[in-house]
């Protein structure tokens, strides 16, 4: 829930005034600001506070109460955040004893702990495994995790803790993240938002008991199970699945859980489940197209593979069709495909614009718009290297055969079928996928298209069935 106080449209517009005049102005009309709505005193912010050892100043100490701080270190608005940056803070914190810390351009507030433990590892910086939180007040989605940057959730009720547990599961088990990372954060993340919900406040992990695991899995199944979602629990092995990853993350912290170690036979049996629960042969719900963009998005050509996936969403675009582009394919907001012209949707613009840059930046020499790398020379991209893209999301879950299923013969079909479920007319599906007749008759039939007839109403709307992921 976000606090009330927040108007993050002002943040938004102070920072955008703001964000080429330097970074005292980013820390005073922002920063602050921005503390301010989450409940922190303004009375109470010592800028540049003295630290203990003998030349570091924090830019904002905020003081909660006695000898306890909130350290906000703040950046100029071009500045990324990176290791170098990320380190200063955690010494800082590490120096004056204390746990939490903000690390700001304005833009992106980075939200560290300097409890969690790490690794070593030449892979990665391990400052990386402080991070609990990381957000972009420009992205809507992380609108939802603001509360938990502010004073009552850190500090009054502490349920910030419950997601600094997870950065520390992270840090223990999936240091490196990856696809496998990504279905147990997902798991974790909707669990502890529940449970923080229902207790009001942080409890110690050992005080969590099996029965309330699993009144947040019937929450989840009810929501999920909704007319309105359009999303169906996919089977008892789903709910087995999502025990294992709280079991997990118990034993990775050395946690001694409350009844957690049932078998699935128990399971079902607790639940009150019944094995004839149908699977749903769904990939493309709302929660895995989530999943494959944050996998691509830890992997390497991310840019490039987003935007395979983002075309394909957007107009179930064919393997050859995708390798026909070229950067003249892209006019504007729109993509030309022979005599279509298709308006792209944002995200896919955007993503599309900065696919170009990254062309121009590695001196690709050839105009075509999808390469790879092999030897040290850009190609063009190949009908095989597409479907590995493809075939790499089952590392999202390997005991799903579901993901197995995703390629852009399957992508293409789902959005026929969900376009003219979304009252889009034939010729509509045609001039957006390019699908001939013949094609859209295998996949829509006579009986289909009457019914739809018969129970449209004059008020429909028409609405593209991935829009979430596009605009």
């Amino acid at each position: 829930m976000i606090t009330t106080d927040l108007d993050i449209d002002f943040l938004k517009q102070m920072y955008d005034k703001f964000k080429d005049t330097g970074e005292g102005n980013i820390k005073n009309h922002v920063v602050a600001k921005f503390l301010e709505m989450l409940g922190y005193d303004s009375l109470e912010f010592y800028y540049e506070h003295s630290m203990y050892h003998r030349n570091g100043r924090a830019d904002i100490a905020v003081k909660i109460e006695r000898e306890t701080y909130l350290y906000v270190e703040v950046k100029s608005a071009n500045n990324k955040l990176d290791e170098k940056e990320q380190l200063q803070l955690a010494r800082y914190l590490y120096d004056s004893r204390l746990s939490w810390g903000i690390l700001t351009n304005g833009k992106t507030f980075i939200l560290m702990n300097n409890s969690i433990e790490s690794l070593p590892s030449l892979h990665r910086p391990s400052v990386d495994d402080r991070v609990v939180f990381k957000i972009d007040i420009f992205n809507k989605k992380n609108e939802n995790l603001i509360e938990y940057f502010s004073k009552r959730s850190i500090y009054d009720t502490q349920i910030t803790n419950y997601f600094r547990d997870i950065a520390k599961y992270k840090a223990y088990k999936f240091p490196l993240g990856g696809g496998s990372w990504n279905v147990y954060k997902s798991t974790l993340f909707n669990f502890f938002k529940y449970y923080a919900d229902q207790q009001k406040r942080y409890r110690d992990l050992g005080q969590i008991r099996v029965d309330e695991f699993e009144d947040f899995l019937k929450h989840e199944m009810e929501m999920k199970n909704s007319k309105s979602s359009g999303r169906k629990i996919k089977s008892i092995d789903t709910f087995d699945n999502k025990y294992s990853h709280i079991r997990s993350f118990f034993q990775a912290l050395n946690i001694k859980s409350n009844g957690f170690d049932e078998g699935k036979i128990q399971l079902i049996r607790r639940m009150n489940l019944k094995e004839e629960i149908v699977e749903s042969n769904e990939l493309l719900t709302e929660d895995n197209i989530e999943l494959i963009l944050n996998f691509y998005s830890n992997r390497r050509d991310s840019i490039r593979n987003k935007a395979l996936i983002l075309l394909c969403l957007s107009f179930g675009l064919e393997r050859s069709t995708l390798l026909s582009l070229t950067t003249d394919s892209i006019y504007k907001e729109r993509l030309i495909i022979g005599n279509r012209e298709l308006v792209m949707p944002k995200k896919l613009q955007l993503i599309l614009e900065e696919l170009k840059e990254q062309h121009k930046s590695n001196k690709v020499k050839d105009n075509c718009l999808f390469y790879t790398k092999y030897n040290n020379e850009y190609k063009p991209l190949s009908e095989s290297t597409i479907n590995y893209i493809f075939d790499t999301v089952s590392e999202i879950d390997k005991s799903n055969s579901l993901w197995k299923k995703l390629n852009t013969a399957y992508i293409r079909s789902t959005l026929i079928k969900k376009l003219f479920e979304n009252n889009f007319s034939l010729e509509e599906i045609v001039y957006l996928t390019g699908a001939d007749l013949v094609s859209l008759s295998n996949l829509i039939s006579t009986d289909d298209i009457i019914e739809n007839v018969k129970t449209r109403k004059n008020s429909y709307q028409k609405i593209h069935p991935f829009h979430k992921f596009l605009n």
